[in-house]
């Protein structure tokens, strides 16, 4: 036995000694103030700084505003890995899968190349660098300018901030953004905070196997790993006695779209390929990861679990992680895809029509693989912007400018192909071409006509803002439902549960700093008040913050549910996606679910008018009288919870009295959802429903029940 063990020990050493093909690279760190720190990787510079302590969390109260100087500031980053801890082979490759921000490599002292794209993946051989004794190491830095302003140019000479590459281009642009391959949602949007970022966003590893590089192709898929049935999807646009046709088939058969659009859930969206299950780590940054991907799981249940089909990812986001599309793989949720371009028209110098081509093959060629992808749409609201929002007159273009502009939007997105919305020759419509195995269909944008032009309603999908934007009252969305509504909706404030988790309690009022700096419309609170006022008969003045905001989410629900059902019952209309989904940070917005994972009352709304036995006659009986003209009687009612087995939390609640808008809440508030909420219970029915926490391990052991009706607020207030 002694020599069997002495013959096989040699062979022990090698197995235990194989190294894997590739490594990842995640012991990093940055520096601040001449010092430096840990870095998570993946990650941003904004949570490597609140990981160590040295900036607030720009989420809570105004602290977006103290921390703009971020956004302003050169960054550096550094690894160093020993030459015997790497992969074996003769040719080794550095390969980052995503940077944010514009960003130049040094490796070991040599300065390899300037990255602007957050969008692509970056491959460089750093073989060269190892030659010489085992013990040689491997030094990688990366520096990150500033996007934003040219104050560090002397020390990033041959690094141009976007202002140099916009008075190079010579034409001026509605969205400076436009000039960088970034999030634009990052910098700043009417739902979402301003927090410019940079850092290793996504993996860094290094490998000896050769990896497919920047332009892969058709050839390079394997078409077997793609269920066939995602061909069975189709779009038609056909022109018929209306105008044009924006229907989706499925095995030749119409289908009617029910979802709505999606935004990053977060404003620094990383996800750890450590913590696959999202087990919470102690380092903030792996914190934010792990809760990412329970957001992830737990927005894309409530979708399924409200009878959506349909999700737009938006053209001002990311494009998503490989989770998502596994997620909604498995969900049977369709992906409406946009490229990421939004409300601007895009600079055509070479530089970035290669970057563009670049990022266009690999994302196509990334996530074609997945089924739940049905159509390519080349960007948000850029054909409506340049028709619709003043641009020339602003800008003060001449003929030559506008002629270049409209050019590059055509060979970018096939501008001058949008009548019939599709192109075959633009950069985008062609990396779908090459890169998709299933040729998906490939739109130019989105929308198709601007909700000021009649043909909204008639040509291709709408987006239509009359109600919010253009201060109309909901009843128009009967008028105005177009073939295929793929944006449209209405604010609210989250509830007071959500606001009391960002918001210091000497501000929990409505005009406080705070819930100002959390509600990014200019207009946004004059809207919601004028339709309150006319809708329930509230002036927003006589009511306090809770109950403002419990008013503003029946509000939403009301008029986009209004919406949903005439969506619904126009034969001519073949799907509706509401704006919007989710939140990136907890703020006032088109939500109808928030950023802690609490349904709104949309969201109710929403799953009971896209359950396959709604009863369309009664939601229009409904919504015949409005709110303010009901009589709402003292509120009576018994409440009873139990715990079931398995440790959920059972509710029943018996009305003695009508009750309006029942809303039920836990004691200690318990991020989640109940299976019925915001309900109507005429008096002697009785309701039962489940409590769903967004964390399945959160403790509802303890907790009691919180109600709130209608009722209440207009029968103690007299009305």
């Amino acid at each position: 036995m002694r020599k069997l063990y002495l013959l096989l020990l040699p062979l022990l050493w090698a197995a235990c000694s194989t190294k894997p093909d590739t490594v990842e690279l995640t012991d990093w760190q940055f520096e601040y103030n001449g010092k430096w720190y840990p870095a998570t990787v993946p990650g941003f510079i904004h949570t490597d700084l609140m990981a160590n302590g040295l900036i607030p969390d720009p989420y809570y109260g105004t602290n977006e505003d103290s921390v703009q100087w971020v956004g302003d500031s050169v960054w550096h980053y550094s690894t160093t890995i020993r030459k015997s801890d790497l992969p074996k082979g003769d040719t080794l490759w550095l390969v980052f899968d995503g940077l944010a921000g514009q960003a130049s490599i040094v490796i070991n002292g040599e300065i390899i190349e300037a990255m602007d794209n957050m969008f692509c993946q970056y491959i460089f051989p750093v073989s060269d660098f190892l030659l010489g004794l085992d013990n040689s190491m491997l030094h990688i830095g990366l520096s990150f300018w500033p996007v934003t302003n040219t104050r560090h140019d002397e020390e990033c000479k041959s690094l141009p901030s976007d202002s140099l590459k916009e008075s190079w281009y010579g034409i001026p642009l509605p969205e400076r953004r436009a000039f960088t391959r970034m999030a634009p949602y990052q910098q700043g949007w009417d739902w979402g905070p301003k927090l410019t970022t940079c850092g290793i966003w996504k993996p860094v590893h290094i490998t000896n196997k050769r990896p497919v590089g920047a332009y892969p192709s058709v050839r390079q898929h394997y078409d077997k790993d793609i269920p066939p049935q995602t061909g069975n999807i189709t779009l038609r646009q056909d022109k018929d006695s209306i105008g044009q046709s924006f229907t989706f088939y499925h095995d030749g058969k119409p289908i009617f779209i029910k979802g709505a659009n999606w935004i990053p859930i977060h404003s620094f969206p990383v996800l750890d390929s450590a913590n696959p299950e999202g087990e919470l780590s102690t380092d903030n940054n792996k914190t934010i990861a792990a809760k990412n991907r329970a957001r992830y799981r737990h927005l894309l249940c409530s979708a399924k679990e409200a009878g959506f089909n349909m999700l737009r990812v938006w053209g001002g986001g990311i494009y998503e992680h490989d989770y998502f599309y596994d997620l909604c793989d498995s969900l049977d949720l369709m992906v409406w895809q946009d490229f990421i371009f939004a409300g601007s028209p895009y600079p055509d110098n070479a530089e970035m029509l290669s970057s563009i081509d670049r990022e266009a093959r690999q994302q196509v060629a990334r996530l074609a693989k997945h089924p739940c992808i049905v159509l390519w749409c080349g960007n948000n609201e850029v054909k409506n912007g340049w028709e619709d929002w003043g641009w020339q007159g602003q800008f003060n273009w001449t003929p030559e400018q506008r002629a270049r502009l409209e050019k590059a939007m055509d060979t970018i997105f096939g501008y001058s192909s949008t009548t019939s919305n599709t192109s075959s020759t633009s950069i985008l419509a062609k990396a779908v071409r090459d890169c998709d195995p299933l040729q998906r269909p490939y739109i130019t944008t989105s929308p198709l006509y601007g909700w000021g032009h009649p043909e909204c309603t008639t040509h291709g999908d709408s987006h239509y803002w009359g109600v919010w934007w253009g201060e109309m009252p909901f009843e128009v969305y009967k008028e105005k439902t177009g073939r295929f509504m793929s944006e449209y909706g209405f604010q609210s404030y989250p509830m007071m549960s959500t606001i009391r988790q960002f918001c210091p309690e000497d501000q929990l009022s409505i005009d406080s700093p705070t819930l100002r700096n959390h509600q990014k419309h200019s207009r946004g609170r004059e809207i919601i008040d004028k339709a309150m006022q006319r809708y329930y008969g509230f002036d927003s003045r006589t009511l306090g913050l809770e109950d403002y905001a419990y008013v503003s989410q029946l509000l939403q629900a009301w008029g986009v549910g209004y919406g949903i059902l005439c969506h619904l019952t126009d034969p001519r209309c073949s799907g509706t996606l509401y704006w919007q989904l989710n939140d990136c940070w907890p703020v006032a917005s088109w939500s109808s679910i928030d950023y802690y994972g609490n349904w709104k009352a949309l969201h109710y709304r929403a799953q009971s008018l896209f359950a396959d036995d709604v009863d369309l006659k009664r939601w229009e009986q409904y919504y015949s009288v409005y709110p303010k003209d009901r009589a709402y009687p003292d509120p009576h009612y018994n409440v009873s919870q139990a715990w079931q087995t398995d440790g959920s939390l059972v509710v029943s609640i018996k009305a003695e009295t009508d009750l309006y808008d029942l809303y039920i809440d836990t004691d200690p508030h318990i991020d989640g959802h109940f299976t019925r909420n915001f309900v109507d219970l005429p008096a002697g029915q009785k309701l039962r429903t489940v409590f769903i926490p967004a964390d399945p391990k959160a403790d509802v052991s303890n907790v009691k029940i919180k109600i709130k009706t209608l009722n209440e607020i207009y029968f103690y207030s007299g009305k």
